[in-house]
Formats: structure tokens, sequence, C-alpha cells
């Protein structure tokens, strides 16, 4: 019995350290990018140059927010700190266009 116990436990144990960490997606599909946050950063937080600067550009996932990097050669180094560039990126961010909500939209007061 008590080693079924253990063999129970130690399964389970195997089986969350097999869990893939999902809060970095090096490679991400168009639909986790698409489900991700965007944070539409401009410039790429590796090198600090235009998106798609150095050839086609690439979007990783940090967390749930997707991260435009400048090039394919940035993927490496984002993963070596990916909060630090995430951070940056966020930074860099556009802000958002849209007008907070006051509750009076949609209608006119005399």
């Amino acid at each position: 019995m008590k080693s079924i116990l253990i063999a129970i436990v130690l399964s389970a144990v195997a089986g969350f350290a097999a869990t893939p960490d999902t809060s970095l997606v090096l490679k991400p599909s168009a639909a986790q990018i698409k489900a991700a946050k965007a944070l539409d950063n401009p410039e790429c937080p590796v090198t600090n140059e235009p998106n798609g600067s150095m050839g086609a550009g690439r979007t990783v996932i940090y967390q749930g927010k997707a991260v435009k990097l400048c090039c394919g050669g940035c993927v490496k180094k984002f993963a070596k700190d990916p909060a630090k560039f995430t951070a940056a990126a966020e930074k860099s961010a556009k802000p958002s266009e849209a007008k907070p909500a006051t509750g009076h939209e949609g209608h006119d007061h005399p």
C-alpha cells in the first residue's frame, strides 16, 4: 500500500514537472498571437530599432502579451530576459487611441 502511494505521488510530481512553461512562447501560432494582448510596440525592445528594419519582424509572447521584435535574431536575446524586454516594449507601445468610457456615450444631454 505504501509503495502504491509513493508511486502515485511520484507520478503526480513528474507530470507537474513535465508541464511546459506557457508564459514564454518564442514561436507563437497566428491564433496565439491573436489571443494575446498586442502591445503594438513600434521599436524592438532588444535593439531599439524600428520593427521590421532588419528583415521580417517577429512576434513573441510573454505572460499573455504579444511583443514585436525587429528580426528573428532578437528572439534568443529576448528569451534571456523576457521580463526586462517586455517592460521596455510596454514603455514604447503606442498609447491607445480609444477614449475612456464616460457612461454618456450614445445620447445627447440638453
